[in-house]
């Protein structure tokens, strides 16, 4: 019983993300805190669900190896924005950079996530029409 609560939950959480921002952002309001002053906490921690989200819908439209290209798309996402990083900023701080890194993540899986929902509508209505 509470295995399948966990499952249905994470399942939740996975096809819409947006849920934990929302509740971090509802939570915060309660406790009296302005909401603009909590996004980057909300955008943080709903990231990795992005990254499960994109994934898994990746993965249904496009098959397998999608993961890989998630995975090496990421890795050069980093590389090439920590140099870009070195050269205009005098003083490299990791923690500053990894934290501009994560929130350009969610930017990017945002927009991934709803551009893979719209062409996975789009594909399951041809298919059902032809």
């Amino acid at each position: 019983m509470t295995a399948t609560i966990l499952s249905v939950l994470f399942g939740v959480l996975i096809f819409c993300p947006y849920i934990i921002t929302i509740l971090i952002l509802m939570i915060y309001r309660r406790l009296g805190t302005a909401p603009a002053s909590v996004l980057g906490q909300a955008a943080d921690l709903t990231t990795p669900f992005l990254f499960l989200s994109v994934y898994i819908i990746s993965r249904t439209i496009y098959g397998d190896l999608v993961g890989v290209y998630i995975a090496i798309t990421s890795i050069i996402i980093i590389i090439i924005y920590s140099i870009v990083e070195k050269m205009n900023v005098k003083e490299f701080l990791i923690k500053r950079f990894f934290r501009k890194v994560w929130r350009l993540f969610f930017l990017l899986l945002s927009s991934s996530y709803v551009i893979l929902l719209l062409i996975g509508l789009v594909l399951k209505i041809m298919e059902y029409t032809l």
